[in-house]
């Protein structure tokens, strides 16, 4: 990875993006599978960086009675190579990866403007909305026609409570 790549991975919040992303478990596990590959290369790459690859052939040709062992093994160990790894397939899971999250985040953040419009236009009706205490008898049968059959159902019941009303609006004459 670049120097540019690992020093934007390293600068990453982690938790913070974890916790704003606690709702969308699907691109918080993506993103803790990334995070979790990228520091197990990176361990391993520091592990190998660490590690002595020098060969003391002298002290084999010591050793050992057959040098001339120890001579083939040099050559060939003399003539390996650094092979270029193709990291096409790799870069082609990372796109996948990235459009992926770029489609989550786009979908996230459609979401949440859809809820930011609710939330604006239930502000809306608040702030235009008339106090309780002006409100009126004919404006709540307006609103919900029901209501007046639901109280003549009542009155002819007998019944002048409300069912659920005391548990929920506790009485305060004991105050």
């Amino acid at each position: 990875m670049s120097v540019t790549g690992r020093k934007f991975l390293t600068s990453i919040n982690w938790p913070v993006v974890s916790s704003v992303l606690s709702k969308h478990t699907e691109i918080t596990g993506s993103l803790a599978a990334f995070r979790k590959g990228y520091e197990e290369a990176e361990r391993q790459l520091s592990q190998l960086k660490e590690a002595d690859r020098a060969i003391d052939f002298e002290h084999y040709r010591r050793v050992l009675k057959n040098s001339d062992i120890v001579d083939k093994l040099e050559k060939i160990a003399l003539a390996q190579k650094v092979v270029k790894v193709d990291l096409a397939d790799q870069l082609k899971t990372i796109s996948m990866f990235e459009a992926k999250a770029i489609a989550s985040a786009e979908l996230y953040v459609k979401e949440t403007a859809a809820n930011l419009a609710d939330l604006s236009e239930t502000v809306a009706n608040i702030e235009t909305a008339r106090p309780v205490t002006q409100l009126t008898v004919e404006d709540v049968v307006k609103a919900k026609p029901d209501v007046v059959q639901y109280t003549e159902e009542m009155v002819k019941q007998g019944k002048f409570t409300v069912d659920g009303y005391d548990e929920k609006f506790p009485s305060l004459a004991l105050l």
